[in-house]
């Protein structure tokens, strides 16, 4: 894991405190609260994470999934809860597969945000070519998206 992550695990408490309190404002427009149940240990886990908006649509994009298991509990849609901005939501969540139509565009749509975020994922993007199948690869390879609705019916 690079330095980078590791100092955002250890920043993991301070964010969630920020996020749980009227503070929420100075974070809460990045980042959020994922509230789920681990598959295995039916234990409840709420954990910071950054977040893109796209109407009712979240999407939380993994930079570094090796290492990192909790969305693996999202490999067949799930229950899943998220305090945005102080309110939580509930509603479902999947992991987006690479073979997935939608694991292209979402990426895309994200790195259209932002010149810095595709360069957290060592690619190289051109908005107007889009992502090359090699980028594709590299993202499968180390990274994904786990994409958040109220409706399950949007993962089918």
């Amino acid at each position: 894991m690079s330095k980078v992550s590791n100092f955002f695990i250890k920043m993991n408490p301070l964010v969630k405190m920020i996020l749980n309190s009227p503070l929420h404002g100075l974070l809460s427009r990045s980042f959020m609260l994922v509230r789920f149940t681990g598959k295995k240990s039916g234990k409840e886990f709420i954990t910071p994470m950054a977040y893109h908006s796209f109407g009712h649509t979240m999407i939380i994009v993994l930079a570094e999934t090796k290492g990192r298991v909790w969305w693996l509990n999202f490999r067949e849609t799930a229950p899943m809860g998220l305090c945005i901005k102080g309110v939580w939501v509930e509603g479902y969540a999947s992991v987006l597969r690479a073979d997935n139509a939608e694991y292209k565009t979402w990426f895309e749509s994200v790195f259209s945000r932002a010149a810095f975020i595709p360069k957290i994922f060592g690619i190289d993007f051109d908005r107007g070519q889009g992502l090359s199948t090699a980028q594709i690869e590299t993202l499968a390879s180390r990274s994904g998206i786990v994409k958040f609705t109220k409706n399950r019916a949007d993962h089918l």
